[in-house]
């Protein structure tokens, strides 16, 4: 039993090592509350809210900058954007905006934010540094959701009222052309191979499938009532879409272009994600003030987590806390 014993300390070495780096390497979801003014910092491997963050006035729009361990949060009422450290997750700073924002973006390089300027129909090209306004663009009509390609170099704003998409080069900020679609866009988000662009349109109760190499229309989708934003799985085989009007998930085969299960949820759901790391669907429900969590392999809802009142989650809202 003597001889067993350094066999044991070395193992036991390594499990506890194991568990340290796993714990450093956290993956997190940043869950606005409009109502509240606040953002539910959620770990999603416990399941479980580590932080509650007052932000700015009825926040709605999230991105993560995972390079540079920080979140932004547009404050649609406070008309300011708060930053979140997520080594520290404090708020760290308030951009002050002359505008009302709603969807946003972080360039590649982290220099850049892109703000969707709703009642003025333009997007806002900020510094991330010092919060000054570099560019001012036009575009289509009330611009809600937000999404870069791959490689950085287009910016694809959905227009809800103009019922199109601008197509934008973010080397120029100048807008290239505009795609029609189904009416109301709203929510957006891209294929992992970065080819297709997921547009959800609220008052169809479609999403079109647009291509981005030559910026047409491949397919319509049919979803279930008004529709709020969509995410495709890891591997770009389904795509899970929010339904607000009925309180489900459409879950599409992007092969067969079919829906193949429809999940019932808490009431409203509206921002949804989805976690590569666990095999799940993230869904924020504005009525019910939960985050739903799918199993992604068997389309079962396993947990429901209670955050602050009225989530939105609009956007890009999971990220890794860094080692």
């Amino acid at each position: 039993m003597a001889s067993a014993r350094p066999y044991f300390q070395i193992f036991a070495g390594l499990w506890l090592a194991c568990m340290v780096l796993h714990g450093q390497a956290a993956e997190l979801a940043y869950i606005t509350n409009q109502g509240d003014h606040t953002v539910s910092v959620v770990d999603m491997q416990q399941r479980t809210v580590l932080h509650t963050l007052a932000v700015g006035k009825s926040p709605v729009g999230v991105a993560v900058d995972q390079q540079q361990q920080k979140v932004y949060v547009s404050n649609v009422e406070g008309h300011s954007l708060s930053v979140i450290d997520m080594q520290h997750q404090q708020v760290i700073r308030t951009i002050d905006l002359p505008i009302a924002p709603v969807g946003l973006a972080v360039s590649k390089t982290s220099d850049r934010l892109y703000v969707a300027d709703w009642y003025h129909d333009t997007l806002l090209v900020v510094a991330a540094d010092s919060g000054q306004v570099l560019a001012n663009i036009p575009v289509g009509q009330a611009p809600g959701g937000l999404q870069l390609s791959l490689d950085g170099s287009t910016l694809y704003v959905a227009n809800r009222d103009s019922d199109d998409i601008s197509v934008i080069d973010t080397h120029s900020n100048k807008a290239r052309h505009r795609v029609n679609v189904g009416k109301h866009p709203f929510g957006l988000s891209l294929s992992p191979d970065g080819q297709q662009l997921f547009v959800v349109n609220v008052y169809s109760n479609t999403v079109s499938v647009m291509d981005t190499r030559t910026q047409q229309v491949l397919a319509t989708l049919n979803t279930g009532d008004h529709p709020y934003c969509a995410t495709p799985d890891h591997r770009g085989q389904r795509l899970f879409v929010s339904n607000t009007g009925d309180d489900s998930v459409s879950v599409i085969d992007l092969a067969t272009r079919q829906t193949i299960r429809k999940i019932r949820v808490p009431g409203t759901p509206e921002g949804i994600a989805f976690d590569a790391e666990h095999q799940q669907v993230l869904v924020a429900s504005w009525m019910d003030n939960v985050i739903a969590i799918i199993d992604s392999e068997r389309l079962l809802i396993k947990a429901t987590v209670a955050v602050g009142s009225q989530p939105r989650a609009f956007g890009q809202f999971i990220g890794s806390k860094s080692r």
